[in-house]
């Protein structure tokens, strides 16, 4: 037990150093979209943009290099999958970037922000996509519930 109590604090300092909980973010709800276009178009802090290598209509950006977002999620987004979903995937790929996608390209609340712009937009002109409404569909998200609920 006193083992256990001694290692919390060097989690904690780890998780500080590492960059979790050291900036607070406001979640989805609090996200700045208007921001997270600009960063999405323009980068931040001398970073190249994401619409260098994404495709996202709402964007006008026509990147070749990474996935086409309005593709990737605008079909996930027509299956019902909820707009709070889409964020979380696109913040997590945000923070795990691999392959040809360079780390910390935007962090913290600019994350935030870009991965609600690409949330509430990606898609929006695949059939049965609105992600600003309802999203109909055949998933599990919330478009669902409703028809089954009334």
């Amino acid at each position: 037990m006193l083992g256990r109590l001694l290692a919390l604090p060097l989690v904690l300092g780890a998780l500080v150093v590492a960059g979790c909980g050291g900036e607070e973010t406001t979640g989805l709800e609090g996200a700045d979209t208007t921001n997270g276009r600009e960063l999405f178009l323009a980068g931040a802090d001398g970073k190249q943009p994401c619409g260098s290598c994404h495709v996202l209509a709402d964007a006008g950006a026509a990147g070749t290099v990474g996935p086409n977002l309005d593709t990737a999620l605008g079909f996930s987004c027509a299956q019902g999958f909820e707009e709070d979903t889409i964020y979380e995937v696109v913040l997590r790929q945000i923070d795990l970037a691999r392959g040809n996608m360079p780390s910390d390209l935007v962090t913290g609340q600019d994350a935030v922000d870009v991965a609600a712009y690409v949330a509430s937009v990606a898609g929006k002109d695949i059939e049965g996509c609105d992600p600003s409404g309802d999203r109909g569909g055949t998933g599990t998200g919330a478009a669902e519930t409703t028809q089954a609920g009334g």
